[in-house]
């Protein structure tokens, strides 16, 4: 469909040579112990407490499904528990009740403070998205898709291009497991803007045509520029590229773009744009394109077979 995307990551001999899309059964109910069950309950309580500030919601819109999902979604880990919230607040205010107190900050995060407002698109669980612009959708293809990728003009030539900014997730059928039929984000890639005339572009050696991170679960793996990252750490280089690590987590910032990816080394990835980053406005991928307006989101984000690399 369109333009070819050229993959980032190395081929993994164990998977299929045609990536499958395809969407796996869901997956049962996670909340297993009563800690998981009560932490999830205290955050959802908003959607089944008659005094809660969406009481006056409830005769309109039964929130009874909504707290469900974000019970499940809470117990998975997920990030995005805090969009089922979101999503019932639209539907209160599509049925015409004005009278909710909404639990979602200015920056659109649930029991914010209103202090972290940067576009952050998330990638999490099995897996659910959350683009740029607030807009949740879930996605279980097994193939390697752009998460988010730099394309300003002429910044993308035939569906590649070989400096600027990228970000590519693999998508994986996790180990089957009793009711856990789901994929999961199981590697991730990021393109290193570098300078295209240096001939050392990472100042030891590798060439700008091997300016890739590749993060895995398994962090012995991971590989910058095809060497090995553990040795590497913490890595700078002079076109602002920092890497760094805490415990499992990376941390890649990309200061010529203002962008910020974390991996967790399990299967949440994190792209933050800061407020002024040349980007806002200029993305494109599962991320969708960071312009403010979540109406098209839906549209762009779900292209799945358009941002698939191969």
């Amino acid at each position: 469909p369109g333009t070819e995307i050229t993959p980032l990551l190395t081929p993994d001999p164990t998977r299929p040579d045609v990536c499958i899309e395809s969407t796996l059964p869901e997956e049962t109910n996670p909340c297993r112990s009563a800690s998981l069950m009560a932490a999830a309950e205290q955050y959802c309580a908003a959607l089944n407490s008659t005094s809660s500030g969406y009481a006056a919601c409830f005769d309109d819109v039964d929130p009874a499904g909504f707290y469900e999902d974000c019970l499940f979604d809470h117990c998975s880990g997920a990030s995005v528990a805090c969009d089922v919230l979101k999503e019932y607040e639209r539907a209160c205010i599509d049925a015409g009740e004005i009278d909710i107190v909404s639990v979602v900050d200015a920056c659109g995060v649930c029991n914010g403070d209103g202090s972290s407002c940067q576009p952050t698109c998330v990638g999490s669980g099995d897996p659910h998205y959350r683009s740029f612009d607030g807009v949740a959708f879930n996605w279980q293809g097994q193939c390697e898709y752009v998460l988010a990728s730099d394309c300003r003009s002429g910044s993308r030539v035939d569906g590649a291009t070989a400096n600027a900014f990228e970000v590519q997730v693999r998508n994986s059928r996790r180990r089957p497991l009793p009711g856990r039929q789901v994929t999961a984000t199981v590697a991730v890639a990021v393109r290193l803007p570098m300078d295209t005339t240096s001939g050392d572009a990472l100042g030891m050696g590798v060439s700008t045509a091997r300016s890739i991170l590749q993060l895995y679960r398994t962090p012995s793996q991971n590989t910058l520029g095809g060497a090995p990252l553990s040795p590497m750490l913490p890595y700078f280089d002079l076109f602002g590229n920092e890497i760094t690590q805490s415990g499992r987590q990376f941390r890649v910032r990309v200061g010529s773009v203002g962008a910020t990816v974390l991996w967790s080394s399990s299967s949440t990835v994190r792209v933050t744009l800061d407020g002024s980053s040349p980007l806002l406005n200029n993305t494109c991928g599962l991320c969708a394109d960071a312009n403010t307006v979540s109406a098209d989101d839906a549209a762009l984000s779900q292209m799945h077979n358009h941002w698939i690399a191969n």
